[in-house]
C-alpha cells in the first residue's frame, strides 16, 4: 500500500482538488435527505415508511435522469483536453434539450402512477403519506434536470466549485422550508411528509436561477455558454449523448432499483423493518455520496487525459481514485460498526426500530468497500466512454444475482431483514470485481496501441 501511495501521490492531490467540492455537493444533498428523514420520523413510523416507499419509486426516475445528464462531463472534458471549444458549446445545448425532455416525461409518468401505489402490497397506513410526497417530488423533476445540465457542464470543465456553492445554498433553503412546511410554522400549512417534497421543489427552482447567476460572473464558464445558439442542432450530437447517457442511466437505475426493491421487500416483512431499513440505508448513503464525488472526479480526469491521448495518465487517474476510495470506505465501515447503536437514535426513540437498524448497520459496514470501488470504477469507465459492457455487468450483479438472493434469503428462507442486505452485498461485490477488471483490460489495450 505504501508503494501505491508514493506512486500516486500527485494524482491523489489532483483527485481531491476536483473531488472535494463534488463531495461537499453530494454530502450536502445527503445531509438534506438526512434532515428530511429525521423531521419526517417525528411524524411516526408510518410517515417515515411512506417516504421510504415513495422514494423507492420516485428515485428510479431521478437516478435515470442523473444517468442521462452524466453523458455530458466525459464529452466536455474530452473536448477540453482536445482543445475543441466548438464542441463544448454544442454538447451543452444538445444535452439541455435531452435532459429537459426527460424531465417533462418523468413528471407526467410519476403523477400518473400515484393511484396505483396502493396495489404494491404495502401497509395501507403509509399510502397517503407516500402519495402526497410523490406528487410534489414529480413536479421537481423539470428544475432538477435543468440544474443537472448546468452542473454537469461546469463539472466537465473541471470547475466544480460553482455547483458546490449553489447546492449548499439550496440545501440550506431546503432545510428551512422543511421545518416550516412539515410542521406548519410561521403561519404556513402543516403538510407533513408532503412538505418535505414541496421544500425540495422550491429549492430546485432556486438552484437553477442561482447557478446561472454564478456562471454569468465566472469567465471560464460563461464564455462557452455565450456562444450557444439554440436554433441549430445536429442528430449526431443527440446520438452521441444518448449513446452514453442511456446506458449510464441503466447502470445507475439497475443499482438504484435494486435498493428500491430491497425497500419493497422490507415492506413485505413489516413497517417496523421498513423504517429500520430506511434509517440504515440513509446512513449508508452518506458515505456513498462522498464516494460519488471522487467517482465524478475520476470521470473528468480520465476523460480529459483521453482527449489529450495520454493513456498512462488515464490509468493513473483511475487507479488512484480506486485506492483513495478503498481507504475511505474502510474508515467508514469501522465507524458504522462502532456507532451502530448510537446512530439510529438520531432518527427516533422507537426501541424496536433502533435495534433492527443497528443490526443492519453491520451489513452496511461490510458492503462499504465494494460499494465504493464499483462506483468509482464505473465512473472511470464512463470517462473512457465505455458504457455498454458496464451496463450488462450492473444488470448481472444486481438483478440476476443480488435481488433474487435478497428475496430468497429474506422471504423464502425467512431470514428477515438481514437476508435482504446479504443479497445487496453480493451484488455490490460482483459488480466491483468485474468493473475493476474491465478498466484494467481497456487501459492495457489502449496502452498497447500507443
Amino acid at each position: 500500500m505504501q508503494n501505491f501511495i508514493t506512486k500516486y501521490k500527485k494524482d491523489f492531490r489532483l483527485n481531491l482538488k476536483l473531488a472535494l467540492p463534488l463531495m461537499a455537493s453530494q454530502l450536502g444533498q445527503v445531509v438534506v435527505n438526512f434532515v428530511d428523514n429525521i423531521m419526517v420520523a417525528k411524524l411516526g413510523p408510518a410517515a417515515l415508511a411512506g417516504v421510504s416507499f415513495a422514494n423507492a419509486l420516485y428515485a428510479i426516475c431521478l437516478v435515470f435522469g442523473i444517468g442521462i445528464s452524466f453523458a455530458l462531463p466525459p464529452l466536455i472534458s474530452e473536448a477540453q483536453g482536445a482543445v475543441d471549444d466548438r464542441r463544448i458549446s454544442s454538447y451543452f445545448k444538445h444535452s439541455l434539450i435531452v435532459n429537459l425532455a426527460f424531465g417533462v416525461f418523468s413528471m407526467i409518468l410519476l403523477i400518473a402512477f400515484i393511484p396505483f401505489m396502493k396495489y404494491l402490497g404495502q401497509d395501507p397506513e403509509i399510502i397517503p403519506h407516500a402519495a402526497d410526497y410523490m406528487y410534489y417530488s414529480a413536479l421537481g423533476m423539470i428544475p432538477f434536470m435543468i440544474f443537472q445540465t448546468l452542473r454537469c457542464y461546469s463539472d466537465g470543465l473541471s470547475e466544480t466549485l460553482p455547483s458546490m456553492i449553489i447546492i449548499i445554498l439550496g440545501n440550506l433553503l431546503n432545510v428551512i422550508l422543511n421545518y416550516l412546511l412539515i410542521f406548519g410554522h410561521w403561519g404556513l400549512p402543516e403538510m407533513g411528509a408532503a412538505g418535505a417534497a414541496l421544500s425540495s421543489l422550491i429549492s430546485r427552482v432556486f438552484m437553477v436561477f442561482g447557478i446561472l447567476i454564478i456562471f454569468r460572473h465566472w469567465k471560464n464558464l460563461w464564455i462557452y455558454l455565450s456562444e450557444v445558439r439554440f436554433n441549430m442542432y445536429k442528430s449526431s450530437y443527440f446520438k452521441k449523448i444518448l449513446s452514453l447517457g442511456i446506458p449510464s442511466s441503466f447502470q445507475m437505475t439497475f443499482e438504484l432499483t435494486a435498493f428500491s426493491a430491497a425497500a419493497i421487500i422490507m415492506g413485505f416483512i413489516g413497517k417496523i423493518e421498513q423504517a429500520s431499513h430506511q434509517i440504515a440505508i440513509n446512513l449508508a448513503s452518506i458515505t456513498f455520496m462522498i464516494a460519488t464525488g471522487l467517482a465524478m472526479a475520476s470521470t473528468i480526469r480520465v476523460g480529459n487525459q483521453l482527449g489529450k491521448g495520454n493513456i498512462s495518465k488515464v490509468k493513473d487517474a483511475g487507479y488512484s481514485a480506486m485506492i483513495q476510495i478503498t481507504i475511505f470506505m474502510i474508515v467508514a465501515a469501522i465507524g458504522f460498526v462502532l456507532a451502530r447503536h448510537l446512530l439510529p437514535t438520531i432518527y427516533m426513540d422507537n426501541a424496536e426500530v433502533i435495534s433492527i437498524a443497528a443490526y443492519l448497520l453491520l451489513a452496511a459496514a461490510i458492503f462499504q468497500i465494494p460499494d465504493g470501488i464499483q462506483v468509482v470504477t464505473l465512473s472511470a469507465l464512463r470517462g473512457l466512454q465505455d458504457v455498454k459492457v458496464p451496463t450488462f455487468i450492473t444488470f448481472l450483479s444486481y438483478w440476476l444475482l443480488g435481488i433474487p438472493c435478497s428475496y430468497i434469503l429474506a422471504i423464502t428462507l425467512e431470514w428477515g431483514p438481514i437476508g435482504v442486505w446479504i443479497g445487496l452485498i453480493l451484488g455490490l461485490t460482483i459488480s466491483a470485481i468485474f468493473l475493476s477488471y474491465r478498466f484494467k483490460m481497456l487501459t492495457d489495450k489502449l496502452a498497447k496501441k500507443q
